[in-house]
């Protein structure tokens, strides 16, 4: 029986043996059974509710496509939940294996059928929200002993230091004084008075590390501090542990885990070792926020502090340094490092209007280019054969239908002829009949009046001037709103570098090739 082995572990903080252990198991039965291994595949440190595609759970999806070959007899892994503990997962790749013609069988449970596979689907996906929960509620119990729940914040490190039985003890923290000091001097420089900007501005000219390696921003030093996620509100610095803040959420499209507020309920803990700031210089820090918050808040209305949308936001890059070309103050475009820190040597601008019409006519010339041009041509005539095909086989149907209706009249007249007349089922079958028929013979007249879609020679005139109306529909103000996104699709990324020349910038407008080609295909169908 050719045999395909999977394993997998969870969490980093797992063991990695936990792999080489679950393949010597599974080598161990299918010895044992006589089965041939044909090929081993596993996944480290993700979870089993990632997902099963490439990006999520890379093994898993390399099985599935050796699987595809049906030429496998079975899949060997050590219980369900290695293989998923998300019940849909679970159904999809146990799906994807008997469709192949093979079966799934489990260490634990042997053949894994339609029964035993939701059975076990539903056990594992309520044990991994069980173990959420208790990993939860053991945080809590952390928070109350002054143990950190998370990760390790700015100016600390992680204490390595073992129990009785030789286990780490998660949680233990203690000061790195070096980042401690620079801890200080956020606070007693915000506190005096000065911006973020300027803060993140001389950490970096001096070159002192970031907490995640990259740069000091402005957002680092001040965001979120309502959630307490910013230096500045962290509680941790005058030795207090709160838990409960935020959450981790997973989105159920990509399955990507991200942050989100938590449910409202804090809980603290005191770790007065871990204090680095005093109760005076915290106090007044937070009196700072406060009121330039409110200062803030309460410079104009709402509605007029919102940013509006501008075309190509998002798009455009750094030649230089990668971060993004952003909408800064005066309207104009430029490196996010560099307005946020002075972090990047790329310090030109370029005005929105003269930005997007260079990009414009960049990509104009771009989406004419003879590959495009082809490339549309190409998806023409695959579509227009889809669409012939699709008619001729309606056409068929409705002829069918119109024979079998004159078919069905014919015979209810004979029965009507030959005193049938007299049952009124056969009346109302009759004026059925006629009716069918007639609306299948409109049916086939209408079908037949729509024009076959044939290639012609002004097939790329009618792809240039679906180009031309997009730009018409970006000039106009009416229609810009409806037009942007599809322009915003064509391109997938805009890079600005600085020019030769002692002033301006260049561009560079990278396409989506296959976005051009469909938004003209629907425009000229």
């Amino acid at each position: 029986m050719r045999t395909l082995i999977y394993a997998r572990y969870s969490s980093a903080i797992q063991n990695p043996r936990s792999i080489a252990d679950q393949f010597a198991a599974c080598r161990a039965r299918a010895e044992a059974e006589g089965w041939e291994i044909v090929a081993e595949f596993s996944d480290a440190a993700i979870s089993g509710a990632a997902g099963i595609e490439d990006v999520q759970r890379p093994g898993l999806a390399a099985l599935l496509d050796r699987i595809d070959r049906h030429d496998i007899d079975q899949v060997l892994t050590e219980s369900t939940d290695r293989i998923a503990r998300h019940q849909g997962d679970a159904f999809a790749v146990r799906e994807r294996i008997e469709f192949a013609g093979a079966r799934l069988f489990t260490l634990m449970d042997g053949v894994v059928d339609d029964i035993t596979g939701t059975i076990k689907g539903l056990f594992d996906a309520r044990t991994r929200k069980d173990l959420a929960s208790r990993v939860r509620r053991g945080h809590r119990g952390n928070i109350a002993q002054g143990k950190a729940t998370g990760g390790i914040a700015y100016g600390y490190r992680k204490v390595a230091r073992f129990d009785d039985k030789g286990e780490a003890i998660r949680g233990l923290r203690e000061i790195d004084e070096d980042k401690a000091e620079i801890v200080r001097r956020i606070f007693r420089e915000y506190a005096a008075g000065r911006s973020p900007i300027a803060i993140a501005m001389d950490l970096n000219a001096e070159g002192v590390a970031a907490p995640r390696g990259a740069i000091w921003r402005p957002s680092t030093i001040i965001g979120h501090h309502n959630a307490g996620f910013a230096i500045l509100a962290n509680p941790v610095y005058i030795g207090r542990l709160v838990y409960g803040r935020s959450k981790q959420v997973t989105d159920p499209r990509t399955r990507q885990r991200r942050m989100a507020p938590g449910d409202g309920e804090l809980h603290t803990g005191e770790a007065p070792h871990l204090r680095i700031v005093d109760d005076t210089l915290w106090h007044a820090v937070q009196a700072q926020l406060q009121a330039r918050s409110s200062h803030a808040k309460g410079a104009s209305r709402p509605e007029r502090q919102r940013r509006p949308k501008h075309l190509l936001s998002g798009l455009g890059e750094c030649g230089v340094c990668g971060s993004k070309f952003i909408m800064r103050g005066g309207g104009y475009f430029g490196c996010s490092r560099f307005v946020d820190a002075k972090a990047c040597s790329n310090d030109r601008t370029i005005q929105k209007d003269r930005y997007e019409a260079a990009v414009l006519a960049q990509l104009r010339g771009l989406m004419l280019a003879p590959e495009a041009v082809e490339a549309y041509l190409e998806e023409y005539r695959v579509e227009a054969a889809r669409r012939a095909r699709e008619a001729a086989g309606e056409r068929g149907r409705l002829e069918r239908r119109r024979a079998e209706a004159a078919r069905k009249v014919e015979r209810l007249v004979d029965a009507v002829a030959a005193g049938g007349s007299a049952f009124a089922e056969i009346r109302t079958a009759l004026a059925t009949a006629k009716t069918d028929q007639a609306e299948a013979e409109r049916a086939l007249a209408a079908a037949e009046a729509v024009p076959t879609i044939a290639l012609h020679p002004g097939l790329a005139r009618q792809y240039r001037e679906a180009i031309a109306n997009l730009a018409d529909e970006l000039a106009d103000e009416t229609t810009r709103r409806e037009a942007a996104p599809k322009l915003r699709k064509l391109i997938a990324r805009i890079v600005v570098s600085p020019s030769e020349e002692q002033r301006g910038v260049t561009i560079e407008v990278l396409r989506h090739l296959d976005e051009i080609v469909t938004l003209a295909t629907r425009r000229t169908a």
